[in-house]
């Protein structure tokens, strides 16, 4: 199971691809501003890189994983990376990726989730019969 859609060549906190796993299922990563990290906390960005983040030119961002149900947030956080340069060079395709390594780290989890949520649903059909 991987992400087939790619985030925007520009990206914006909130930015989210999805990755159906049934017809109701769905894994969603979503980018999200990382406010704990700056260019000063590495030695790799040289003084034009760190006025251009001083100028919100790019961001640190983190992606994500959330689990939805029929469009419904049912578990908000399974995975993440944070400390990731967003908008900083030729595109963003490398955030995808991110979240295929995090869909792949995760699987094991995001199946216990959904059989345990599937469960939980049947026991609730049975009280409500």
């Amino acid at each position: 199971m991987k992400f087939t859609a790619k985030f925007d060549k520009y990206v914006c906190p909130g930015d989210t691809i999805r990755r159906n796993v049934t017809d109701t299922v769905a894994v969603v990563a979503r980018l999200e501003f990382d406010q704990d990290t700056r260019p000063e906390d590495s030695d790799c960005y040289d003084a034009k890189d760190i006025a251009r983040w001083k100028n919100e030119e790019w961001f640190y961002g983190g992606v994500v994983l959330s689990i939805e149900v029929n469009g419904e947030k049912v578990r908000d956080h399974v995975a993440s990376l944070w400390g990731i340069d967003c908008n900083f060079g030729e595109g963003n395709s490398y955030l995808a990726e991110v979240a295929n390594d995090l869909l792949d780290e995760s699987k094991d989890e995001i199946r216990d989730f959904l059989e345990t949520l599937a469960a939980q649903a049947s026991n609730a059909a049975v009280l409500v019969a």
